[in-house]
């Protein structure tokens, strides 16, 4: 993706969002109209796709007393902890494109996240 302020950005970020986005999303024409809305969708996604880890995470942990541990369960269980940090990390970066493509609707500049306001 390219870097905002280059006259290509709007268009990168729309090319890594609809990448991250389910298939059937480029079908919608508000998304393609609205990459801000695209983005918003995105976050709301991976937000369920975080919680839904947690979900698994749960119902794999907590098997009743005496139930019996299938050989896979430590691999399932691997499988969402990885998915539910690869989603809540995605996710982040998708806020700061969001906030990017903000900027420059409006003519501003992205918002510094806290860490990188205190390292100026």
């Amino acid at each position: 993706m390219v870097r905002p302020g280059n006259p290509r950005f709007e268009q990168s970020a729309k090319d890594w969002l609809f990448d991250l986005a389910p298939t059937r999303w480029r079908h919608e024409q508000i998304f393609h109209r609205n990459p801000l809305e695209l983005a918003r969708a995105l976050r709301l996604f991976l937000d369920a796709d975080v919680l839904a880890m947690q979900a698994g995470l749960s119902a794999l942990s907590s098997s009743p007393a005496g139930a019996r541990h299938h050989r896979d369960d430590d691999t399932a269980i691997g499988v969402c902890i990885r998915e539910q940090s690869w989603a809540a990390a995605v996710r982040e970066q998708v806020r700061l494109v969001q906030e990017a493509l903000l900027a420059v609707r409006t003519g501003g500049r992205p918002r510094r996240s806290g860490q990188e306001a205190r390292q100026q």
